[in-house]
């Protein structure tokens, strides 16, 4: 971004003078640092599209890329001192250039964010309240 923000703008594409880019600047390193400081691992989420003449159709192979980070998600919350979530991230930086050669993808990849990985204290509750009729509630249609 420092080099061409006046070319091809931040954030997406945004226009501005140096000062809003400079306070844009500051923002996200700040944001960067404070939120995803403290995390052990950032794992890159990327579909990798199967290659051949007889390919899934794109959205079966985001689904088992998906199914794939909860699977990893639910092994991480066995964990008492363990806390992971997915993050999209920015989408600047995620769908660049820059990130796609950097994570090796091919032209039919994408990247589908992060999954943030981090230490936390094991003593920490969860809070959030779950009840059967809203948590686990499925109904069978004929």
């Amino acid at each position: 971004y420092d080099a061409n923000w006046q070319h091809v703008g931040w954030a997406g594409g945004r226009r501005g003078s140096e000062a809003e880019f400079l306070e844009w600047r500051q923002r996200t390193e700040e944001e960067i640092c404070g939120r995803w400081g403290p995390v052990s691992f950032m794992i890159a989420i990327v579909m990798q599209r199967q290659a051949g003449s007889k390919r899934m159709p794109e959205w079966e192979e985001l689904a088992a890329t998906a199914c794939a980070v909860q699977n990893m998600h639910i092994q991480a919350c066995s964990f008492p001192g363990l806390a992971c979530y997915w993050s999209s991230w920015h989408s600047a930086a995620r769908d660049s250039k820059e990130m796609r050669a950097f994570l090796r993808m091919g032209e039919e990849d994408k990247c589908l964010g992060f999954l943030m990985v981090a230490a936390c204290n094991p003593e920490l509750k969860d809070t959030r309240t779950r009840t059967m009729d809203t948590h686990m509630c499925v109904e069978w249609r004929g």
